[in-house]
């Protein structure tokens, strides 16, 4: 059973359900950690120039689907900031995906900016909800430095 009355046990679950072998993502229950009203945006540069595709839950699966069809998948966090204010949290998570947790080899890197909700009394009641999640990779001119987590 999944915990999400933690951000940590959202977390989990984030990059628990993302990774996997070919065709092992667990879509049901990364749905789970969504809320319906969820904004999920991936952002890169084609052809020169930013883009982000903004998606609802089913459309992010549906989009991503084929983007991981047929390969290994693994999506590994690596560092986290977190602020929490009343019921709203922010959380800069770092990642390396990878084709294998063993891998030496990093396929690339980015940071998940996260944006969560919590619809209880902290500590008491309720749970916490990923509300929008918007994320970049690292490439040329843009990276990852020792001191973005300090």
């Amino acid at each position: 059973m999944d915990d999400f009355s933690t951000i940590d046990g959202v977390l989990h679950t984030l990059y628990a359900c993302i990774s996997g072998p070919a065709g092992g993502q667990d879509w049901e229950r990364d749905k789970t950690i969504y809320h319906p009203s969820a904004l999920i945006t991936r952002t890169r540069i084609e052809d020169g120039k930013p883009i982000a595709y903004c998606f609802d839950f089913d459309g992010f699966r549906d989009a991503t689907i084929p983007l991981l069809a047929g390969r290994s998948f693994y999506e590994i966090e690596t560092a986290r900031q977190t602020r929490v204010f009343g019921q709203i949290a922010h959380v800069f998570s770092s990642y390396l995906a990878k084709d294998s947790p063993e891998s030496e080899e990093v396929l690339f890197q980015g940071i998940n900016m996260i944006h969560f909700w919590h619809d209880g009394i902290i500590g008491k009641s309720g749970r916490w909800w990923i509300m929008s999640i918007i994320w970049d990779n690292e490439r040329d001119g843009v990276g990852i430095n020792s001191d973005w987590f300090d």
